[in-house]
């Protein structure tokens, strides 16, 4: 899914289901200048058009590793739970 994007321009890294009617992005995006990994929440308006939801978080490029970091400690609290 990665595609050249001009520099105003999100690239979506990921998608996946929520639920019928809404799926999570995870893209790159600039704004006001600023690179920023975007972890947003979209859903189905009522002509079927995916619309960007309030629920999501936008962090700075740099607080990617701290992220990372953060999904590997919540995969081995959910495993050592029998979450998964």
């Amino acid at each position: 899914m990665d595609a050249p994007a001009s520099p105003n321009e999100g690239v979506v890294i990921a998608t996946f289901e929520k639920n019928k009617k809404e799926e999570v992005r995870v893209s790159v995006e600039t704004f006001h200048g600023r690179k920023l990994i975007n972890i947003r929440v979209f859903y189905k308006d009522d002509d079927g058009t995916m619309k960007a939801g309030k629920q999501g978080i936008a962090l700075a490029v740099d607080r990617y590793k701290d992220l990372a970091g953060a999904v590997l400690e919540l995969g081995q609290h959910l495993k050592s739970n029998g979450l998964i």
